[in-house]
């Protein structure tokens, strides 16, 4: 099977974003391919579900960092840290201790990779597979994390006994004399969370250590030490004096938390670490607690059931739950606890920091709290920025030269299905009709409260900013969006198969590929959210998988996947472009006469995300005005390979298989009439963002406008009916 393959068609259903500015080192791209590899011995069906799972982890790379796209500006921004001989001074002092202990390490090769204000981080490398990650903190110099990945695949536990003296062996080689200031107090299986993942996930004895004072063990002093199957000591962790210290403020703040809690993992993100509790409390839970900065600020801590125990959880009411959430916030903030304000739009407090009586959009808090009013879970965002940065309010244009600027940027969009209403007799089923909107950004499904920045305008300058919308969809940030018209008749019968043969004789007419004696199978999926598929495939000599994929009920082509014939890039935008029109008028749907292209993709190096090919976004359109379905995305998207200029991809994204009777736009009520309801119930407001309409991290933070409705429509969508001049709320 086609690990990549099956990644990318896994990833279409997160943030494109996201996805392309993804990373991927060699380790990261192995560590994909092992993990959706998987599910090779479980069939296709499972295969499937296994790159989707291996999705998820991607996703969960940019829930639990930084965005990718701010991940890639902060590289840029410590770019000339990581040249800093002083940082690197630094992390060779500190690696030779761990050399000392692990001897073997001493012929890797340093790479230094990063570098914030708590810490340093980098790469002991030996070669592709066989490689260390190490965290030193900035300010002490000392080595705090150690992940290393072996290659030797050891799959066995070793036995407790032999951990224990393997543990013991590399901690007195590595802190010399100051092990003697530590004991033993925790020795078994590694804990894996619920949520989230290990980034070093073997087989593997965690033992654990605490400092001793006065006879007693010294609360969350830890220092941990995992022993793989082959006798190796493969990770080490230690808990620094100023993570201690925040420990220590979590305890006061939350009494159920056990001071003899036991440290099972210490990891790293982009801004600081992550722990890994057991026996957090008296139940036996563990605890998930992540810090930034220098260890002083905690952003996340969450309480999980061990092994199979999942109960589930019972909130208390919101009155109950803001009471004890303000105690808990004045105990960890302090004076900052003034700044947050609770938003009321969710069952348990949220919180949104407000500086100048204005709000800073990705500053929020949330707390949990069950019946019994005890702190489940906490969160923070993770941003970092010097609150007197932010700009004076009295720079800002007038609100009314901002709705001037909305109105010039309000445009039409077709909306094929929007929900009027939901008949409560019939268990919420929806009335659904087409509709003519008028919006701001056809890219974006505009909630009631601004989650996040498709769009804004700049306060300061007067200009709107557009980022990419659902899936990266980018229609609103191009120059043109001239309507594309097809050759294909309004009755035209898009591309059906129904048999294997059929696939087969489908790619040798449309793509030139002889599948003619390859090793092929077929496989269905029955849980595809857009509906039952069935899937034809074929294995390439070299391992590469070729696919076709059809709407198990109709036959239609929903996906084509041919591996590229090399990494070579050769043909241009204008030919390649040519050529996906040329083959979408073939294998677009029913009644389709006009699309529009909403993302270009420029070609380069293949990875499991990205097949490193020229492609093409295209979406729906009708009489020059874009068409979309319930929600925002891509109708259709073409792969060209750029050194043969053929296509090699296709994805039918749309769910209408049939035309829908468009309002007609003629009878559109005068764009003022609609930006006054628009205002209506979205006014702009003043915010500050540290973020760019990209999610990219900014060089200073900004004063902006945004439209922001009352509480009371959070979460809502809000479409204005450009026939009745009405919003409509759903």
């Amino acid at each position: 099977m086609d690990i990549d393959k099956e990644f990318r068609q896994a990833v279409q259903d997160i943030s494109q974003p996201v996805a392309q500015d993804v990373r991927f080192t060699p380790e990261l791209a192995q560590k994909i391919r092992d993990r959706a590899g998987e599910g090779r011995r479980s069939g296709y069906r499972k295969l499937y579900t296994a790159a989707t799972a291996v999705a998820c982890l991607a996703a969960a790379l940019a829930v639990w960092n930084p965005d990718m796209s701010e991940l890639q500006n902060q590289v840029k921004q410590s770019a000339a840290a990581l040249s800093d001989q002083k940082s690197k001074a630094i992390m060779q002092a500190a690696l030779q201790p761990l050399q000392k202990a692990i001897p073997e390490l001493s012929g890797y090769k340093l790479e230094m990779t990063g570098s914030t204000a708590g810490m340093i981080t980098a790469f002991l490398r030996e070669k592709d597979g066989v490689y260390a990650n190490i965290a030193v903190n900035k300010q002490t110099g000392k080595l705090e994390v150690f992940k290393w990945s072996t290659g030797n695949g050891a799959q066995k536990q070793p036995s407790a006994q032999v951990a224990k003296e393997k543990a013991e062996q590399f901690l007195q080689a590595m802190l010399g004399e100051i092990s003697a200031q530590y004991q033993q107090v925790a020795a078994g299986e590694i804990a894996r969370p619920r949520s989230g993942y290990l980034d070093l996930d073997v087989p593997a004895i965690a033992v654990t250590y605490k400092k001793m004072k006065n006879g007693k063990t010294v609360p969350f002093s830890d220092v941990v030490v995992w022993v793989d199957g082959a006798g190796k000591v493969v990770s080490y962790g230690q808990v620094s004096d100023a993570e201690q210290a925040t420990f220590t403020r979590l305890r006061e703040a939350l009494p159920e938390l056990n001071p003899d809690a036991v440290l099972s993992n210490k990891g790293v993100h982009s801004s600081g670490y992550s722990f890994l509790l057991m026996n957090a409390d008296k139940e036996g839970n563990q605890a998930l607690i992540s810090m930034t900065g220098q260890g002083d600020a905690l952003t996340d801590y969450a309480v999980e059931s061990v092994g199979n125990r999942q109960e589930p959880v019972e909130w208390a009411p919101k009155t109950v739950a803001v009471g004890k959430a303000d105690q808990f916030l004045q105990s960890m903030l302090g004076e900052e606890r003034k700044q947050y304000r609770e938003t009321g739009n969710y069952d348990n407090p949220t919180y949104m920091r407000y500086y100048n009586d204005i709000p800073v959009l990705e500053d929020s808090l949330y707390v949990a709290v069950d019946k019994s009013g005890r702190i489940r879970q906490y969160t923070r965002s993770d941003v970092v920025y010097d609150p007197v940065a932010l700009p004076d309010p009295s720079s800002a244009v007038p609100r009314q030269s901002a709705e001037g600027v909305l109105a010039k940027n309000m445009k039409l969009r077709y909306i094929e299905q929007v929900v009027i209403k939901r008949d409560p007799q019939a268990g919420g089923k929806p009335e659904v009709r087409p509709m003519l909107d008028y919006t701001p950004a056809v890219a974006d499904l505009q909630m009631g409260i601004s989650r996040s920045l498709y769009w804004y305008i700049d306060a300061v300058t007067g200009k709107i900013q557009y980022g990419a919308g659902n899936n990266g969809i980018d229609y609103d940030r191009r120059g043109t969006n001239e309507p594309i018209t097809l050759n294909a008749g309004k009755n035209n019968q898009p591309v059906m198969v129904k048999t294997k043969e059929e696939a087969a004789s489908l790619l040798a007419k449309d793509m030139g590929v002889d599948v003619k004696g390859l090793k092929s199978g077929e496989g269905k999926d029955d849980d595809s959210p857009s509906g039952k598929k069935k899937h034809f495939f074929w294995e390439t000599k070299e391992g590469r998988q070729i696919d076709v994929t059809i709407d198990a009920q109709t036959g239609r082509v929903v996906d084509i996947t041919i591996p590229r014939v090399d990494h070579n890039i050769t043909v241009s935008e204008q030919v390649a472009f040519k050529e996906a029109i040329g083959f979408l008028e073939k294998f677009v749907d029913r009644g389709v006469t006009e699309v529009q292209l909403s993302q270009v993709i420029e070609p380069g190096e293949p990875n499991p995300v990205s097949s490193g090919s020229w492609e093409f976004e295209f979406i729906k359109s009708h009489e020059g005005v874009p068409v979309l379905e319930q929600y925002p995305g891509e109708a259709y998207i073409i792969s060209v390979d750029p050194s043969t200029g053929k296509v090699h991809g296709f994805v039918n994204r749309t769910h209408m298989q049939e035309a829908v009777a468009l309002p007609d736009k003629s009878k559109a009520v005068p764009v003022e009439q609609a930006v006054r309801e628009y205002l209506a119930y979205m006014p702009l407001q003043l915010a500050y963002t540290v973020k760019g309409a990209m999610g990219e991290r900014l060089a200073s933070p900004k004063l902006v406008y945004v439209p922001m409705s009352d509480s009371k429509y959070a979460d809502r969508n809000i479409t204005i009916d450009a026939i009745t001049g009405k919003a409509v709320i759903h």
